[in-house]
């Protein structure tokens, strides 16, 4: 940037300490500063540098480099390990301009380097572009502080949505799993009571992730509790989705879904999918996939057919219901968990399904090694007693 264009640069009104052993030399800079709104702080060697700014935490430093006892280098060092003045913006002010002494200032964590004897019109320049860029960055900080603490309103609001409590009965166990990528996102399940031994169960994966999935998700939700009668017809259930978000059909907006009726008196599931994953079935420590041949996704077009299956169940069946979340979460290096490993992990499993539920979480959690999950993750599931 020349010196007109940034001498042209308005900073907002800041703190800024002048160091320099040299009395003429701080005064120099002391006159340069004055008129420009700022409020100037002036220091002589390093120690009484360290103490004002620990002190006032000044929004700039100008900061010389050869001063006796406690040089620059060292003053800027310590400003930038202790947390209360590490945001300050240094500038070090040296006669010498060899490469070698901008280079260890710059590693020390300073951001610009003026040479002496200084020049008004550059310190003025210099300073105003550092605090313009240093308040936006604040101001940037503040915005996402911000934004982060709405979405993590709108994320504590969304959970409010998931069920509370699952439904009790003594031949069926549930556990679940909910995890957003980042606060709210589109994933959304449900257990519906449809009598003394029957329960729907509902699975919604809503495309995209943040505030647009996370509204559409409540708006399925109140939509599925507004259902008139028993859900107990998945295709219809489906259906009813699909052709309440009709508004959505010629956006980018769409949702896999999946609902399954079960029958803990007769040992059944009926189940549809909407483009949704299937569910997994472990029956004596062998798991396979549920076979159900899938529509396509809701919010989307019309629905002409939707396929229901009816499967038999078995006692001490377990059952996973599960959004692609789980086997697409990857490792650092790009790795899927994909949907042998998650096969593997329910296969290993033991206990209750909360047990189960715990258990294939950690696989999951140790297989991405930290990496944070870039979608939303949803696990059900369901333990048939004897």
């Amino acid at each position: 940037m020349s010196t007109e264009v940034a001498s042209a640069i308005i900073a907002p009104p800041s703190t800024i300490l002048a160091v320099d052993d040299s009395a003429t030399n701080l005064q120099v800079l002391v006159r340069t500063l004055s008129g420009s709104g700022h409020r100037i702080l002036a220091a002589r060697d390093g120690l009484t540098a360290l103490e004002i700014a620990r002190k006032v935490q000044p929004d700039l430093m100008l900061l010389d480099v050869m001063m006796p006892s406690l040089d620059g280098f060292e003053v800027c060092r310590r400003i930038k390990s202790e947390p209360a003045t590490r945001d300050t913006v240094v500038i070090f002010l040296s006669a010498r301009g060899e490469v070698s002494d901008k280079v260890s200032g710059l590693e020390l964590g300073a951001i610009d380097y003026i040479t002496k004897p200084i020049q008004a019109e550059e310190v003025l320049a210099r300073v105003a572009v550092h605090l313009s860029r240093l308040h936006l960055e604040r101001s940037l900080r503040q915005s996402r502080d911000r934004l982060d603490h709405e979405l993590a309103s709108a994320a504590t609001m969304q959970r409010l949505l998931l069920p509370m409590a699952i439904p009790a009965h003594p031949l069926v166990r549930f556990g679940t799993y909910y995890q957003t990528s980042r606060h709210a996102g589109g994933d959304y399940y449900d257990v519906l009571p449809l009598g003394p031994d029957r329960f729907g169960i509902l699975l919604v994966d809503v495309s995209g992730h943040g505030a647009p999935a996370a509204i559409v998700m409540a708006m399925i939700r109140a939509v599925v509790h507004a259902y008139p009668g028993v859900a107990d017809d998945p295709p219809a259930l489906l259906n009813y989705i699909n052709r309440h978000f009709r508004f959505l059909w010629d956006t980018p907006m769409y949702a896999t879904a999946l609902y399954g009726i079960l029958d803990a008196a007769r040992r059944t599931l009926r189940v549809s999918s909407a483009g949704h994953p299937l569910p997994l079935i472990r029956r004596d420590r062998h798991v396979s996939t549920l076979a159900v041949e899938t529509a396509m996704c809701v919010l989307w077009d019309e629905i002409r057919d939707i396929p229901c299956v009816e499967h038999p169940l078995e006692p001490h069946d377990t059952i996973a219901f599960y959004t692609d979340g789980i086997t697409d979460r990857q490792a650092a290096d790009g790795t899927m968990f994909d949907l042998d490993r998650l096969n593997d992990a329910l296969t290993r499993a033991g206990g209750a399904p909360a047990d189960i539920v715990a258990s294939i979480i950690r696989e999951l959690d140790t297989f991405a090694g930290g990496q944070e999950p870039d979608d939303d993750q949803t696990l059900l599931i369901v333990g048939l007693g004897g």
